[in-house]
């Protein structure tokens, strides 16, 4: 594992560490609502030249709000594995995130909620060319950024379905490597579910 992506998960474990002590104080004088965890699945359109549309998207977040509305988050995200072929050349890419942000829960009619998160993201990119009988493979890390929106609807005051659409500001490649470095959005339309304890 490239050292930058070790220091990066050091950070975000340390990051975890620090909001669930603060949390944890804040719960005790009533100021934290609620922890929670939420799962999504779906799928990803990657909007490159070859305009990927049909990789599996799964999300995993671990988080809080103050207050029930405002808090912070840290995730994982598997974006898909993008495919594209000529018939001579083949190029793939599996794509994955990590991811730290602020997320807000807002309860607008009875039930029924809107959400919306953001924040920065950690990419790990493993792409290869085969062309022929020769391939080309490389691994990246680089930074990048994310954020989406929701609808959904509380079945009890500690389970909720949603649906969500989320973008994902990626980076191929290392600039001067072997594949150049290009920005992709990753649109990605999702169903999630969300546990509050």
């Amino acid at each position: 594992m490239e050292l930058s992506m070790k220091k990066t998960l050091i950070a975000a474990a340390l990051a975890v560490a620090s909001v669930s002590s603060f949390a944890a104080a804040a719960s005790e004088n009533n100021q934290l609502d609620n922890f929670f965890v939420a799962g999504n699945l779906g799928k990803s359109d990657f909007r490159t030249s070859f305009d990927h549309k049909n990789s599996v998207f799964q999300n995993v977040r671990f988080g809080w709000r103050w207050n029930g509305i405002v808090g912070a988050e840290v995730g994982y995200a598997y974006l898909g594995r993008p495919k594209s072929s000529d018939g001579i050349t083949t190029l793939s890419a599996k794509t994955q995130a990590a991811t730290i942000g602020v997320n807000a829960k807002y309860d607008f009619y009875q039930n029924w909620y809107v959400t919306g998160h953001g924040g920065y993201l950690r990419s790990h990119i493993d792409a290869k060319l085969v062309s022929g009988g020769s391939s080309i493979s490389e691994k990246s890390w680089n930074n990048g950024w994310y954020a989406g929106v929701g609808v959904g609807y509380n079945l009890t005051k500690d389970v909720s379905l949603g649906i969500n659409y989320d973008n994902y500001h990626v980076k191929y490649g290392r600039g001067g490597a072997n594949l150049p470095q290009d920005n992709v959005n990753v649109a990605t339309y999702s169903a999630s579910v969300e546990y509050r304890f």
